[in-house]
C-alpha cells in the first residue's frame, strides 16, 4: 500500500465509513437524561437553594451590622489584645490602669530598641543602612497610619488586630537589626 500526500481537503474520499457507529450509545445516553428529568427525585431539587443562600448570606450581613453598630468603644481590647479598657467590676479603674502601665512598659522598650538600632545602623555599610532605614520607616508609618485609623474608629477589631501585629513586627525586626553581628559564645 502506497501512501500520498494529500494537498487539499477536497482530495479526501468521502464514502469511507467510521470504525464503529457511536450514534446508538449516544441515543441511549439522551433517553436515560431525559428519562431522569421525568422522575421527580428529592435529592435534586436544586432550584430552590440558591435562594436559600443568598438569604443565609443576607441574614448575617445584618447581623455583622447589627454587632457593629452595638459594639460599644469601651470593650475595646489595647495594644496587648488581652486586657480589656473597660472599668474593673469592683468599679475601681485597675483595668484601665494595668492598660496604662502596659502600654507604658511597651513603648518604654520600644524606644530604647530604637536607640540601640540607631547606634546599629550608624555602623553598618551605607547600602545597607538605607535598606533596613526604608524598611523601618515603612514599618512606622505603618503603625502611625493605623493608629489614625483607630482614632477615627477605635472599636474596629480589624483595626486592632493589625497594630498588634505590625507592632510586634517592628519589634522583631528591631531586635534582629540590634542583633545582627552579634556571635553567641
Amino acid at each position: 500500500m502506497t501512501t500520498r500526500r494529500v494537498k487539499g481537503i477536497g482530495e479526501l474520499p468521502r464514502d469511507i465509513p467510521p470504525a464503529r457507529d457511536l450514534w446508538p450509545k449516544i441515543a441511549e445516553a439522551i433517553q436515560a437524561d431525559l428519562s431522569m428529568k421525568a422522575v421527580p427525585d428529592t435529592r435534586r431539587r436544586t432550584g430552590w437553594w440558591p435562594a436559600v443562600g443568598l438569604a443565609a448570606s443576607v441574614a448575617l450581613v445584618a447581623v455583622g451590622v447589627f454587632i457593629g453598630k452595638n459594639f460599644k468603644p469601651d470593650e475595646a481590647q489595647t495594644l496587648a489584645g488581652t486586657q480589656t479598657l473597660a472599668p474593673a467590676a469592683d468599679g475601681g479603674d485597675s483595668g484601665m490602669v494595668k492598660a496604662s502601665l502596659r502600654e507604658a512598659a511597651y513603648q518604654k522598650q520600644r524606644d530604647q530598641l530604637w536607640k540601640e538600632v540607631q547606634v546599629k545602623l550608624n555602623s553598618m555599610p551605607p547600602a545597607e543602612r538605607e535598606k533596613v532605614g526604608k524598611s523601618l520607616a515603612t514599618l512606622k508609618k505603618s503603625i502611625q497610619e493605623i493608629h489614625d485609623a483607630l482614632g477615627h474608629d477605635p472599636a474596629n477589631a480589624l483595626l486592632q488586630e493589625l497594630l498588634v501585629t505590625t507592632s510586634q513586627e517592628e519589634m522583631r525586626v528591631l531586635t534582629t537589626v540590634r542583633d545582627s553581628g552579634r556571635q553567641e559564645l
